[in-house]
């Protein structure tokens, strides 16, 4: 991606920077935290796929913010295109373990009842079909 960034928008002027932050941040990373939630759900075996999606999405984005819009100033201003792989390494090893964190943090508790209230009305729709 980021050599594909550095074709389509080359130099480091400040315009060009604000292009490329604004395309890795608000195109890509969506995507990225939308597959990392579900498919973790979906390998954890959660019936709702998207209910940790919903409840951390937005907090998760804003630290992906927090994190990535510097990380990658700097990546596009400041380093040099050879020293970017073991940049973008090192903030990826950090960015896993912020991620990691927020993955782990517990939903909020009326999620959780609002979850189990499902799952209990879907049990009871199901034992009265039998």
């Amino acid at each position: 991606m980021y050599k594909w960034l550095d074709r389509a928008f080359p130099g480091t002027t400040k315009v060009i920077i604000v292009k490329k932050l604004v395309l890795d941040q608000f195109v890509l990373t969506p995507y990225l935290l939308t597959v990392f939630y579900a498919g973790m759900s979906i390998m954890e075996g959660s019936e709702d796929i998207f209910l940790e999606l919903r409840e951390k999405f937005v907090p998760t984005f804003m630290r992906s913010c927090i994190f990535w819009l510097p990380a990658q100033a700097l990546n596009f201003s400041l380093v040099a295109p050879r020293f970017r792989v073991i940049y973008m390494g090192i903030c990826g090893l950090i960015w896993v373990n912020i991620l990691c964190w927020t993955k782990r943090q517990s939903l909020p508790v009326a999620t959780k009842e609002i979850a189990t209230d499902a799952s209990n009305s879907a049990a009871g729709i199901r034992n009265s079909e039998t």
